[in-house]
């Protein structure tokens, strides 16, 4: 098997991250959608995606630009109703009328002619057949100044769903994104599991906390990502359910490397402390750091 440097826009099972978390949460929420139809996984990379919905499709057809992807994924995924093959979503080597169902997760922002893409996702989908589609949202990514060089175009929620107008006449648009969850719950049956028929959403300021107050305030969901399910003449019903993934061990994982970048960070600085440079620079300064304290210009409290 080929090694791969997919410089974080791939995504790995072996790299547990949140970023995991969201792309299986996607492909989890499709999998309401294609049991026992003909499905086409466009650009589904390293393939665990595709897989995952070759449980409950007929068949499943994975395609990505990367030949080392596919070729990996052919060794690793073997079934018969799986088939990874390579090539470009501008050009899809299908039969027109092909698919009962097309996901195409972050794809469409990492091209530069969506309207050549959505015109063979049209293509090949069946009359009565379903897109579901994710994108990240570029009013979240200014307000956190995220400048993703991978991405060629992003896109503002009504301008998404002005293009996906374009070809489809139904367009349902859903919201991703992580949170950070406190439950209090009575609705827990005997095998831990939980089933709210409702909940009662709340948030607090974490400048209020700061200064020893506690306030409920309303909650605003960060609409970090769209997923769109369309189409034109689909028969079955579309799913509006909330879908809540629970992510702790995701979390987990995030808190360990934190934990363990801090610890580096610690030793590193006790290493800087207990060097020879810095015991010379710290006796040389001290008079001068001595009058800036006294005289109250500036504290230094490791005089």
């Amino acid at each position: 098997m080929k090694k791969i440097d997919h410089k974080g826009e791939r995504i790995e099972l072996s790299n547990t991250n949140i970023t995991l978390l969201e792309h299986i949460h996607r492909y989890i929420f499709a999998s309401n959608y294609i049991k026992d139809k003909i499905v086409l996984d466009a650009a589904c990379g390293t393939g665990y995606g595709s897989n995952y919905l070759s449980n409950y499709a007929k068949m499943v057809y994975g395609i990505d630009i990367n030949a080392d992807v596919i070729d990996n994924n052919k060794e690793i995924y073997k079934k018969e109703n799986l088939i990874f093959t390579n090539g470009s979503v501008y050009q899809l080597p299908y039969d027109d009328n092909m698919f009962d169902v097309i996901v195409s997760f972050e794809t469409i922002e990492h091209v530069d002619n969506g309207e050549k893409v959505f015109s063979e996702f049209n293509r090949v989908l069946k009359d009565n057949g379903l897109l579901i589609i994710s994108t990240p949202n570029k009013n979240i990514s200014i307000q956190n100044n995220i400048n993703n060089p991978f991405h060629v175009h992003e896109y503002f929620e009504e301008e998404f769903i002005e293009f996906l107008n374009k070809y489809f006449n139904n367009v349902n648009i859903y919201y991703q994104s992580n949170l950070f969850l406190n439950i209090i719950s009575n609705s827990i049956n005997k095998d831990n599991d939980i089933s709210p028929s409702d909940f009662d959403i709340f948030s607090t300021n974490l400048f209020d906390l700061q200064n020893n107050n506690i306030n409920k305030d309303n909650f605003i969901f960060q609409k970090e990502y769209f997923i769109a399910v369309a189409h034109n003449n689909y028969k079955d019903n579309i799913n509006n359910k909330i879908s809540i993934y629970e992510g702790n061990e995701f979390l987990k994982h995030e808190f360990n490397i934190i934990s363990k970048n801090m610890q580096n960070i610690y030793q590193m600085q006790k290493k800087i402390y207990q060097s020879l440079n810095y015991k010379i620079g710290y006796f040389i300064t001290y008079p001068i750091k001595f009058l800036l304290n006294l005289l109250r210009i500036k504290k230094y409290p490791d005089l």
